[in-house]
């Protein structure tokens, strides 16, 4: 009989389960007997009511038929789940207004009532930017600051950012503008976490020309960020007021209006609709920060916490640096927990633009470039760090890189270390840190691995390459002297050359041009095989070396390929016939190449093209001189 009961209850709990997140009348009835019988029964495990699987679905109407057949009692209402929640968290999290309303005027105490965690649910609504469920539960009341701060200080805005949502924790500010400035149980502001946040702004993510190629396939990133820059932004900011001296000035988003075709194109294309989501989230971000900013703290007497923008600059946000640096010129002398200051964290991350707008817009930047951290380390100390300015070499420990990348960090780490050191004054070249290190000494250790993985790396790829375009050397050399038609046998010259002068002479060019350009590659790789591998090889001997063979190869592939179409032509296979699909062949196949060539080879020119712009064009300091 006892294990009748069991199964039993079981069936009516699987029923009442089922039958939470509708409103029919057989599901009523279900959720009706069910109330009668098991009342406040846990439903699962997990140890939710019947009451939090219909906050969760928003079934009001079942809510309001099951108070009418037994009212709810303020026990039933704060009875919690096994992290601590109750019917009213759950209906703030999923943003169920009307269960909100319904359960509030039952008992409006239930606003106080935290889970494990310490969340009221007006918290649990912010972290989860449910601004309907929010507002009833904040017009009930009385104190703000109990019901809106979490057990470890952390207020609303806080969950917000958190929990990105920042259309959400705009529209706080706009109503309670003094979160702006509160702290957490560790000190931080909205605006310390926003800092941490680097895949929120534009510069963190991969639409940026400055990251191009960090993806798998760089064409592909390229028509991304094409995509980004033609999708209408859907938040627009409005014009804030730039008195610094009121820091509670609003900064209101406007929701813009786009086109119906635009709206079809997002909805109905997923690849289109996550660039759409980036980009927004982006816009939001970046209208949030320069709200926070002008509400944030910038004195130097409370430096307790980690600075936001410290913590920007090592996670290379550049909107939210440029941002803080133009509003707080002053903030630029900022200093971290070891003494660095932010010229040093730009220099260590290789970042290109923060770099250049230190130099170019600190008012004492030759203070900047002679400091010195605890360590005693000085800017040159700082530029022998391992890495590149693209996203793919970040956090990832030097003996662990293999491959290609190991060529853009050796080339990069060269170009960087010559870059700053030609920035300062002769005098810190040969500067000792705490371990008596010089930047040279310093600099040579950390790239030892790197330097023979990208030895390695090189000479195999020399040798496959060596390989190819022998082969195609070897092909091209004896059709150069395979002509169609054969010789005359007492001139030795081409029979072709009476009929067909010009085509002949157009397949001598393609096959001598592929020849030539075998042959140049062959001597290209031998030269790299011969390399001596030092560091200063990689700044613009091998690099340069590396794009030669690359288009070489490509240009010897091409004119090998054109090579046999002509030979074809010259035989007459194509005459009197309708030959489009070769030419469509021919122009994709061009096409193709063209984009591998792109992506295996982009880093390397990018690369070259910042040692011109650094080693040839940039100048050097004055005092250098």
């Amino acid at each position: 009989m006892a294990k009748k009961g069991t199964n039993s209850t079981s069936h009516r709990e699987s029923a009442a389960y089922r039958a939470a997140k509708r409103s029919d009348q057989k599901s009523i009835e279900v959720l009706r007997n069910f109330w009668r019988e098991e009342a406040m029964s846990p439903l699962n495990n997990g140890g939710d009511t019947i009451l939090h699987f219909l906050a969760v679905h928003g079934n009001a109407t079942a809510l309001k038929l099951l108070s009418e057949e037994r009212p709810f009692s303020s026990e039933d209402l704060r009875t919690k789940n096994n992290n601590g929640n109750t019917a009213l968290h759950e209906a703030a999290r999923f943003g169920q207004k009307e269960i909100v309303e319904i359960m509030l005027n039952l008992d409006s105490g239930l606003v106080s009532e935290r889970n494990s965690k310490g969340e009221t649910p007006i918290y649990v609504a912010a972290m989860n930017g449910e601004k309907g469920a929010f507002t009833p539960l904040t017009d009930k009341l009385f104190s703000d600051e109990f019901t809106m701060i979490r057990n470890d200080g952390s207020t609303v805005l806080h969950a917000a950012v958190t929990h990105e949502c920042y259309y959400f924790a705009l529209h706080l500010l706009k109503i309670y503008p003094e979160l702006a400035r509160k702290r957490d149980g560790e000190g931080m502001t909205a605006l310390n976490i926003l800092a941490t946040k680097h895949l929120s702004f534009r510069s963190g993510s991969i639409y940026t020309v400055g990251q191009i190629g960090t993806t798998s396939f760089l064409p592909m990133q390229a028509l991304e960020i094409f995509m980004y820059f033609c999708i209408p932004a859907e938040y627009e900011e409005s014009k804030p007021n730039n008195n610094l001296e009121d820091p509670e000035t609003t900064t209101d988003v406007l929701v813009k209006k786009r086109s119906s075709f635009v709206n079809f194109l997002l909805d109905n294309f997923t690849w289109l609709g996550v660039i759409d989501d980036e980009k927004q989230k982006h816009i939001l971000a970046l209208t949030l920060a320069k709200r926070l900013i002008r509400a944030e703290d910038w004195s130097f007497n409370a430096n307790c916490v980690k600075n936001p923008l410290i913590e920007a600059t090592k996670l290379g946000i550049n909107e939210l640096v440029v941002e803080i640096i133009q509003n707080y010129p002053q903030t630029v002398e900022t200093v971290d927990e070891d003494g660095n200051n932010i010229l040093h964290i730009a220099v260590e991350r290789k970042n290109r633009l923060l770099f250049d707008l230190f130099l170019k817009e600190a008012s004492h930047k030759d203070r900047l470039l002679t400091d010195t951290n605890l360590q005693g380390k000085t800017i040159m100390h700082f530029a022998t760090n391992v890495g590149s300015p693209f996203n793919f070499s970040t956090g990832e420990p030097a003996e662990k890189i293999m491959g290609y990348k190991t060529l853009i960090l050796m080339a990069w780490g060269v170009l960087w270390f010559k870059r700053v050191k030609h920035c300062v004054h002769p005098r810190l070249w040969t500067v000792k840190d705490n371990d008596g290190k010089t930047a040279n000494e310093l600099f040579d250790k950390k790239h030892s691995e790197v330097c023979k993985e990208a030895q390695r790396y090189i000479k195999d790829l020399a040798g496959a390459a060596l390989i190819l375009s022998t082969l195609l050397c070897t092909i091209n050399f004896a059709a150069v002297f395979t002509v169609p038609g054969g010789f005359n046998e007492k001139t030795g010259i081409p029979i072709l050359l009476y009929r067909e002068h010009s085509d002949l002479w157009m397949l001598m060019f393609f096959l001598g041009a592929a020849l030539y350009d075998s042959v140049f590659t062959m001597g290209t790789l031998v030269s790299i095989l011969l390399s001596k591998f030092d560091s200063d090889d990689f700044y613009i001997c091998l690099p340069v070396k590396f794009c030669i063979v690359i288009i070489s190869v490509y240009y010897a592939t091409a004119f090998t390929v054109l090579g046999c179409v002509q030979a074809l032509n010259v035989e007459n296979i194509f005459k009197n016939k309708d030959v489009w699909w070769l030419i469509f062949l021919l122009l994709f196949l061009g096409w193709y190449m063209t984009l591998i060539v792109l992506d295996v080879c982009y880093f390397v020119f990018d690369y070259v093209y910042y040692f011109i712009r650094y080693s040839v064009l940039y100048k050097r300091n004055k005092h250098v001189l």
